[in-house]
């Protein structure tokens, strides 16, 4: 906790949204590539023979390249030398068998990415108080843009849940929370499903390609969509089809995020003609050098 804290300081990086861990491993000096790898999450290697860098496995889904990255980083904050980390190290079997620097650079990588600021905006942003069911904590990941069973234990790191609720939510399969908050809307199986309720007015929203945005404001329907946004469902197969949704499911509620979207604002309006607005941030991708990103 108090490394993740200075690596903050020291990046000059805000604790109280989300955090770009990317950005801070190129303020760290850590050279950064992603590729394909069988079997491994990531690597890193230490600077004895030069520059720092790091490999993130691009076969796994953002959030998941994420979490890698800022393990990544713990390694190179508490100096840890050269690591290898296989799959076997993912979020869902937390410390079985794991080394002491293996456990230090997972904990770096949740108080990295999850710090409490950072945490309370992302409760404020699903409306809520404190998380009260699995679903909250999805959400909640969704505007951290962490592994739904990474959020979970971290909860208990804030005190926002206890070790009791932990292991019943951790039950609970990230694809189910989805499509119970989805409805039977389509998705594609590593999209996510981001609910936008009144509380995320005006704030900025990190999406990847094929998620849906479910707008839950009352009396509200998205205004004209831009470049980048469709509320025409992706061909999923055995999924609802574009006949089984009812029209207001389809045009006024849901949008769904496309491979032209860079950056955008998405607008609706409500019955009373109040304005709801959301930022947008498509993330990059992460194939070969963090240079060459767009």
């Amino acid at each position: 906790m108090i490394a993740a804290a200075q690596a903050h300081e020291a990046f000059a990086t805000r604790n109280d949204e989300y955090i770009d861990v990317f950005a801070a491993l190129r303020r760290a000096g850590v050279e950064v590539m992603g590729q394909e790898l069988s079997g491994l999450l990531g690597l890193y290697v230490d600077d004895t023979q030069g520059v720092p860098g790091c490999l993130v496995n691009t076969g796994l889904e953002e959030v998941s390249m994420r979490h890698t990255a800022a393990h990544e980083l713990g390694h190179h904050r508490l100096r840890h030398g050269t690591s290898v980390d296989h799959q076997e190290q993912s979020p869902g079997r937390w410390g079985e068998g794991w080394p002491q620097h293996e456990k230090e650079a997972e904990a770096f990588a949740s108080w990295f990415l999850m710090p409490s600021p950072a945490a309370r905006t992302a409760l404020a942003r699903c409306g809520l108080q404190r998380p009260g069911s699995p679903l909250d904590a999805y959400r909640m990941a969704r505007w951290l843009g962490t592994p739904y069973a990474t959020t979970v234990r971290h909860l208990v790191r804030l005190k926002m849940i206890d070790r009791a609720t932990e292991t019943v939510w951790l039950k609970h399969s990230p694809a189910a929370l989805k499509a119970e908050l989805a409805g039977g809307l389509p998705l594609d199986r590593r999209a996510h499903l981001h609910l936008l309720t009144p509380a995320a007015h005006e704030a900025t929203l990190h999406v990847a390609s094929g998620d849906c945005l479910l707008l839950a404001v009352p009396t509200a329907a998205w205004d004209h969509l831009p470049p980048g946004l469709t509320g025409t469902p992706p061909d999923t197969t055995g999924q609802l089809v574009f006949e089984d949704l009812t029209a207001d499911s389809l045009q006024t509620r849901a949008a769904w995020v496309t491979e032209d979207l860079t950056t955008s604002t998405v607008t609706a309006t409500t019955g009373a003609s109040e304005l709801f607005r959301v930022y947008l941030r498509r993330t990059p991708c992460r194939h070969g050098s963090d240079r060459f990103w767009t």
